[in-house]
């Protein structure tokens, strides 16, 4: 395989995996700041206030989903 295919096939597997995320928004849980996250998941930038990976939208690929 030369290197173009290996390119495809790398951006259509980023592409499918994008296509499955999702922006979503919330208040931070501890400063109040409007934070964004992917798929339910946040980090704060001003406080550092994190949610708990188990509050996302969605599964966690596990150590098999390689």
């Amino acid at each position: 395989m030369n290197s173009h295919d290996q390119n495809v096939q790398t951006a259509a597997a980023a592409a499918q995996f994008l296509a499955g995320q999702q922006v979503t928004e919330k208040q931070c849980g501890g400063c109040g700041t409007v934070v964004a996250g992917i798929n339910g998941r946040y980090a704060c930038g001003s406080c550092g206030w994190i949610n708990h990976w188990s509050d996302g939208d969605t599964r966690l690929p596990g150590t098999d989903d390689g």
